[in-house]
C-alpha cells in the first residue's frame, strides 16, 4: 500500500499541494501536474513497483501504435484501389491476422503473465517455500493497482485492434491515463477513450466543483473511518479467532462484514471521485447504492460498474459473437432441441465470466467457488425466469407491492451475505469451520448479556455503527432521487456551513484514530 494512503494527514497535504500547483500551471499544462503527482504518488509505494507498470503500460503503448501504422497502411492503399465490401475486407484480412499473432496476442499474453506473477506467486511460493531456501513469500512484489491498470491496458489495446478508436501518440499522456492517482488503488476502471476526455480538456477553476468534491470527499471518509473500520474491529476479532466463537456471534459477524465492504469500497470511490471533482475531473460512477437491488443481476449492475462493464465489452460480447460458441449452440439444437440451445448459449459467456471474476478477486479455491456461485445464481435467473414467474401468478404473488419490493431487497442482502461467507474466512476449510461455528450453538442471549460489546466495540461503538448506517441509508434513498450536494447548495448559508462543519467534527471526533490505530486499507485495494 502506498506511503500516501488516502486516509493519511500526509494524503491531505500532497493533495492540498498539488491542487494549488494545478490551479496555478497554464491550462494545457496540467495534465503534467497530474502525471507528476500520480508519479509521486505510485512511487511513495515502493520504487520496486514502478517497473512493472512502465513496462506493462510502455508494451500496450507501442504495440497500439504499431498495429494502427500496420492497418492504417493497408487500408489506405485500400482507399487508392477503391475496394469495398467483402472485397475491402478480404484485402484487409491478411493485416489483420498479423496485427493479431504478432502484436496483440503475444502483448496481452505478457501483460496477463505479469498479472499472474504478481496474484499466483505468493499463492506458489507459499506452496513451493519450503523447497525453495532462496526465495520468500515477501520476494513476490505487488505493484499497486496492478489489476486495474492492466485490465484497463487490455481493453485499451483491444479497442485499438477492433478500430474503434485511435492510438494516442504520446507516452506520457498514455502513462497518465493508466496510472492517474485517485483510480490506481481501486479503480474505477479506466477506459481509455472517456478518461483521456477528462484529463486533457482545460478545466478552468471552478470554486462550486472544489466545494462538491471536497464534499463528497468528507462523506467517503465518514463511510470509512466511522463506520467502515468500526465494523472492522468486530469482524477482525470473529473471524481472526473463529473457533472462540459460535452461533449468532457468528451470523452476526458476517452481516457486519457486508455492511463493511459496502461502506469500505463506496467510501473510496466516494473519496476518489471527490478528489478528481476538486481538479474539475469527472470519473465514471463504479457503484450506485447494490444493496437497494432486487435481485442478483441487478446486484451486479450497481456494483464495481466499470469491472462489469470491462467484462461486457471484452469478454461477454466477444463469446456471444464468437463461431465456437455458435457452434456448441447450433449442435445442441440439432440433437437436443432449440429450447435446451438457447439455454446453453444463455448460460456459457456468463459461467466464464463469472469464472474470471471469481479469479479476479483471489487465487484460492474459495474464490473459484465464490464464481460459480454467484454464477449458478444470475445464469438461473436468466434461463428460469419464465418458470419464476409462472411459481409467482400460481401462489398469487403480486410482485408490484413495496413490501414484496423490500423484501426483494433484503433476500439480495443475504444472498450477498451468503457469499460473504465463502471469502472472508479466508479458505474453503475455514469457510466450513465457520459454517460449523453457526451451527454448533443457539445462543440468542448474546443480544441481552452484553456478549456483544466484547467483540472490539463497546456498546457506544455499537451505536454509532448503527446510527451511521441508518444515515447513510437515508443519505443513499435521497440520491436515488436526486443530487444531495445540490440540496445543500440551495439551503442557506448558515444552513449550509453548519452541516461542513457537522460532517468535518464528526470524522475528527468519531473517526477512529489515535495511538496504536492505524487506519486499515481499502478492501478492493488487493485485488
Amino acid at each position: 500500500m502506498s506511503f500516501l494512503s488516502f486516509t493519511t494527514m500526509l494524503f491531505l497535504i500532497f493533495l492540498a499541494v498539488f491542487t494549488v500547483i494545478y490551479y496555478m500551471t497554464p491550462l494545457r499544462f496540467r495534465w503534467l501536474v497530474l502525471l507528476a503527482a500520480s508519479t509521486v504518488f505510485y512511487l511513495s509505494a515502493g520504487i520496486e513497483k514502478m517497473p512493472f507498470i512502465l513496462i506493462t503500460s510502455l508494451l500496450v503503448f507501442l504495440s497500439a501504435r504499431q498495429i494502427n501504422k500496420t492497418f492504417d497502411a493497408l487500408e489506405q492503399e485500400a482507399d487508392e484501389k477503391q475496394l469495398t465490401g467483402k472485397k475491402r475486407m478480404d484485402f484487409l484480412a491478411p493485416v489483420k491476422k498479423k496485427c493479431r499473432n504478432y502484436y496483440l496476442i503475444p502483448t496481452i499474453v505478457l501483460t496477463v503473465g505479469i498479472l499472474c506473477y504478481c496474484k499466483l506467486g505468493a499463492s506458489v511460493l507459499q506452496i513451493l517455500h519450503k523447497n525453495i531456501s532462496a526465495w520468500t513469500i515477501s520476494d513476490v512484489i505487488i505493484p499497486l493497482g496492478v489489476s486495474y491498470y492492466t485490465f484497463s491496458c487490455i481493453g485499451y489495446l483491444l479497442d485499438i485492434y477492433w478500430r474503434k478508436q485511435k492510438p494516442i501518440n504520446n507516452y506520457g499522456k498514455y502513462f497518465l491515463c493508466v496510472s492517474y492517482f485517485p483510480q490506481i488503488v481501486q479503480g474505477p476502471i479506466a477506459k481509455y477513450s472517456r478518461l483521456s476526455d477528462e484529463l486533457f480538456k482545460e478545466h478552468p477553476f471552478n470554486f462550486t466543483q472544489v466545494c462538491f468534491g471536497i464534499q463528497l470527499m468528507l462523506y467517503g471518509y465518514f463511510k470509512k473511518l466511522v463506520i467502515a473500520d468500526r465494523l472492522a474491529l468486530f469482524t477482525d476479532q470473529v473471524f481472526g479467532n473463529i473457533s472462540k466463537y459460535e452461533g449468532f456471534l457468528v451470523i452476526i459477524a458476517l452481516v457486519f462484514s457486508s455492511f463493511q465492504i459496502y461502506m469500505d469500497f463506496s467510501a473510496c470511490m466516494d473519496i476518489v471521485q471527490g478528489m478528481s471533482q476538486i481538479f474539475g475531473i469527472k470519473l465514471e460512477n463504479n457503484f450506485n447504492h447494490p444493496f437497494f437491488s432486487k435481485n442478483a443481476t441487478e446486484f451486479w449492475r450497481r456494483w464495481h460498474i466499470t469491472l462489469g462493464a470491462w467484462y461486457k465489452d471484452y469478454i461477454y460480447l466477444p463469446i456471444v459473437t464468437s463461431g465456437w460458441l455458435a457452434k456448441i449452440t447450433a449442435k445442441v439444437k440439432e440433437t437436443k432441441g432449440k429450447e435446451l440451445a438457447k439455454k446453453v448459449n444463455s448460460a456459457i459467456p456468463p459461467a466464464v465470466v463469472w469464472l474470471l471474476t471469481g479469479l479476479w478477486h483471489g487465487t484460492g479455491w474459495n474464490y473459484i467457488v465464490w464464481g460459480v456461485y454467484w454464477g449458478a445464481i444470475t445464469i438461473s435467473a436468466t434461463i428460469f425466469a419464465k418458470q419464476y414467474r409462472k411459481i409467482a401468478d400460481l401462489l398469487h404473488i403480486n410482485t408490484t407491492t413495496a413490501a414484496y419490493q423490500y423484501f426483494q431487497m433484503i433476500r439480495t442482502f443475504f444472498i450477498f451475505t451468503i457469499g460473504r461467507l465463502i471469502t472472508v474466512p479466508g479458505t474453503l476449510k475455514n469457510t466450513a469451520a465457520t459454517i460449523a461455528q453457526i451451527f454448533k450453538c443457539f445462543n440468542p442471549w448474546i443480544f441481552w448479556d452484553g456478549s456483544l460489546y466484547k467483540m472490539g466495540l463497546d456498546y457506544k461503538d455499537l451505536c454509532i455503527v448503527i446510527i451511521g448506517l441508518l444515515f447513510v441509508r437515508k443519505i443513499s434513498m435521497l440520491q436515488e432521487k436526486a443530487s444531495v450536494r445540490n440540496m445543500i447548495a440551495n439551503r442557506n448559508l448558515v444552513l449550509r456551513w453548519f452541516i461542513y462543519y457537522a460532517a468535518f467534527f464528526a470524522i475528527i471526533i468519531l473517526g477512529l484514530y489515535g495511538s496504536g490505530y492505524d487506519a486499515s486499507d481499502f478492501i478492493y485495494t488487493n485485488f
